[in-house]
């Protein structure tokens, strides 16, 4: 009988499911974001990046963030990450380089991503290009069709290279269909106040403009909020903002960041970053033009736009670059 039960015992055991052996995490990243990742686009789109990244490369990588980080403390927190062990960490501020430069020099085996950032960086550097003018121009012709009194406003957060191709490139789309228009810029000299947002956009609309873009962090949910007061057409930046402003948003201009941010966990993971390496970001790979109100937009409008987009990709139209005045 013991013998019996000996064998019963073996023959149960080894019907039993063997436990599922816990992968090992091969990849620790981090990111750190200046305002909260649900506030804007620049923020939750990134963060949608890591989302993203965690549900293709599952329990090969560990995510963290930090949201409503202040520019001073971008250092510190990054820092925290790198003696932590984190092996990727994103600097998502364009204003933060010296930051992003400090840490990264101080932890050589540490990978530093600095998105939207300009040279020189150093070794163990990344940085994130969002070339969004080749989008940005679809927009303008856009915004040049729908306007039906010639005057256009642009509200933009920081004037640097990223926001002002983008409204260089606007600019070219609505001046490439309708040389009559006048489109107006206002910077408002940072990311992050709404309020100054919104006052720039209202001040553009009391100047008479029936289409306001904006472009830019923050600042955006001011300009479509002044939009949504004053029923005013909108098209939005950096990512998909026609939910948020459904009525007014006729299109909004991706910025691809949140592509980017799986593109470039994904190129770690492998190991596979090359050292002080500027990635681009453009029309072909994720910065895109994004329909809203598609309902209000003649079909003939929409099948113009629809073919210039196939003409950037096929190299067909050249959408000209320029990253300061």
């Amino acid at each position: 009988m013991i013998v019996l039960l000996i064998a019963a015992v073996g023959i149960y055991l080894s019907m039993q499911p063997s436990p599922t052996p816990v992968q090992e995490v091969k990849l620790k990243v981090a990111a750190i974001f200046d305002t909260f990742v649900k506030e804007d686009q620049w923020n939750e789109t990134a963060y949608a990046g890591l989302l993203k990244a965690k549900e293709k490369y599952g329990d090969k990588i560990k995510i963290d963030y930090m949201e409503k980080v202040s520019l001073a403390d971008y250092e510190r927190v990054a820092r925290d990450y790198a003696k932590a062990g984190y092996d990727l960490i994103f600097v998502h501020a364009t204003p933060a380089g010296e930051a992003a430069k400090s840490v990264a020099r101080d932890y050589p085996d540490r990978w530093i991503v600095w998105t939207d950032g300009w040279p020189p960086i150093e070794k163990n550097m990344v940085v994130i290009t969002p070339l969004a003018h080749e989008a940005s121009y679809l927009a303008g012709v856009l915004a040049g069709r729908m306007t039906k009194v010639n005057k256009i406003g642009v509200v933009g957060g920081m004037n640097v290279p990223s926001t002002y191709r983008s409204y260089y490139a606007f600019e070219q789309g609505v001046k490439a269909v309708n040389p009559n228009v006048e489109v107006r810029v206002t910077w408002v000299g940072t990311f992050v106040d709404i309020g100054k947002g919104y006052d720039a956009a209202i001040a553009l609309l009391d100047w008479g403009a029936d289409v306001i873009c904006g472009n830019g962090d923050s600042q955006n949910v001011g300009v479509r909020t002044a939009a949504m007061a004053r029923k005013a057409w909108y098209i939005g930046g950096v990512g998909d903002e026609h939910p948020y402003a459904p009525s007014e948003t006729l299109a909004s201009v991706s910025w691809g960041i949140d592509s980017a941010f799986v593109d470039i966990i994904g190129l770690a993971l492998e190991g596979k970053l090359e050292q002080e390496k500027f990635y681009e970001y453009g029309l072909a790979k994720g910065a895109d033009l994004i329909w809203g109100r598609t309902d209000v937009i003649p079909a003939n409008v929409k099948a113009e736009i629809e073919d210039m987009r196939k003409q950037i990709l096929d190299g067909k139209l050249v959408v000209p670059r320029k990253d300061s005045p």
